[in-house]
């Protein structure tokens, strides 16, 4: 409670003397900090293993006063839709189920999960623009990508999928990534009133990580090309660098 009435605080402290600053007569320099959503599609060999997913996230950027933009964006990723059919395959009986040490049959639920990490730089132009602070917005960045098949199961009635097991079937991949954004930034003299929303599309090539895969008894050590085409809306919380006052004498 005490660091949430902090938090609410410090927005406060920054929004009154974000209020000193006109965003309608000149490009500003700000310490941006972001808070991520977003919904994306998978692509290529992503596709394959997972569907539909969410992600959830922030980063910080330095925005100058020619609208460049510099900052470290990470994202997290997951999703409940799964596809891949070999999965567990050697512990699975004819109806699905992997059999416990109780008799009983249990169906191991599935997620997707992974994450994003990346350096960012892009320009806010001036296309569309409300004011010399806002507008259409292009952005690269290069980073990491991770992701892997996330299996829970009571391990205490189906030791062949304790902590250690699992990671001989989770898919473990990551590697190098690529990304792309396209979108608007908005900012404006009300504090709560600045975001950015548009399309983000990200490449990857990873690699299993895993030694072997328990089900195909298979080293899976080929390169994969990964994308995701997310649909991302950030909420921007600008701490901008205040005019210095000058002082007149006769």
């Amino acid at each position: 409670m005490k660091s949430f009435s902090a938090i609410c605080i410090g927005l406060l402290i920054c929004s009154i003397l974000n209020g000193q600053v006109n965003l309608k007569d000149s490009c500003v320099k700000a310490n941006i900090i972001q808070v991520d959503l977003g919904v994306g599609m998978p692509a290529f060999d992503m596709a394959e293993r997972f569907g539909v997913h969410a992600l959830v996230g922030g980063g910080y950027q330095y925005k100058s006063n020619h609208n460049w933009l510099f900052g470290v964006n990470g994202n997290f990723i997951y999703g409940s839709i799964v596809h891949e059919d070999s999965l567990m395959s050697n512990l699975r009986n004819e109806a699905g189920y992997v059999i416990g040490s109780d008799g009983l049959g249990y169906n191991p639920i599935l997620w997707e999960s992974g994450f994003t990490a990346k350096w960012e730089t892009g320009k806010i132009t001036n296309i569309w623009s409300i004011n010399p602070n806002s507008g259409l917005t292009f952005i690269g960045g290069i980073g990491l990508m991770q992701h892997k098949i996330w299996i829970y199961i009571d391990e205490t009635v189906v030791p062949q999928l304790d902590e250690t097991n699992r990671k001989g079937y989770d898919r473990l991949s990551n590697g190098l990534m690529l990304s792309q954004f396209a979108g608007y930034y908005l900012f404006s003299n009300k504090y709560f009133v600045n975001f950015r929303g548009g399309i983000e599309v990200v490449e990857a090539f990873t690699q299993n990580r895993r030694i072997v895969n328990y089900d195909t008894q298979m080293t899976d050590d080929e390169m994969r090309f990964d994308m995701l085409i997310n649909l991302k809306f950030s909420w921007n919380l600008p701490i901008y660098n205040q005019p210095k006052t000058r002082y007149y004498t006769n």
